[in-house]
């Protein structure tokens, strides 16, 4: 005879905690546990980011915080492939806080909004991150660069808008032209 156990919200809760916590990748771990986003942004960082602005914000700033971050560490430049990598990754996920994805241009307008606010984080990241690679080797630490233009928002050569205001000019410029000449714009 088969033996009947009563479950438990208690026990299935545990039961998916502890899987959650021993399948995390090891190095999302360990950035959980050194880099404490919460005492490196600056408070008029917190404060320019949660300002009223008449509605609540859909993400959290420290998500997207830890989302620039990997962004960066993976060497993912393009916002889009980095939300590609985003979908497929529930771990990568998670560790965001992302219920779910934002857009591209989220990240866009989050990098032209509080460019300001971003340099004085790395900055603050820099000076808690120098003294340990200091310690752990000095000739290393002092090969050490980690580029982070990557943070600029895009240009507007980048924009497809520009572009077709490019191409616009082109058949403006075009029908200007006598007919003997020869330009075809694109």
């Amino acid at each position: 005879m088969i033996a009947h156990t009563q479950l438990s919200m208690k026990d299935l809760f545990s039961e998916c905690e502890s899987l959650f916590e021993q399948d995390k990748p090891a190095f999302l771990s360990l950035l959980q546990k050194t880099i404490h986003l919460e005492s490196l942004a600056p408070y008029s960082f917190i404060y320019h980011f949660y300002k009223p602005t008449g509605r609540p914000r859909t993400y959290s700033l420290f998500s997207m915080l830890w989302a620039l971050i990997l962004q960066k560490l993976f060497s993912i430049c393009d916002d889009s492939l980095f939300l590609l990598f985003l979908h497929f990754s529930p771990p990568l996920r998670n560790f965001c806080g992302f219920s779910r994805l934002p857009h591209a241009s989220q990240f866009t307008r989050f990098k032209q909004d509080f460019l300001p606010d971003l340099k004085l984080l790395f900055e603050q990241l820099v000076e808690q991150t120098e003294p340990i690679c200091q310690q752990m080797d000095e000739e290393k630490a002092a090969m050490t660069i980690f580029d982070t233009s990557g943070i600029e928002a895009f240009v507007t050569e980048n924009n497809p808008k520009y572009a077709q205001s490019l191409i616009k000019k082109m058949k403006a410029f075009q029908k200007t032209l006598v007919p003997e000449q020869d330009f075809v714009p694109l």
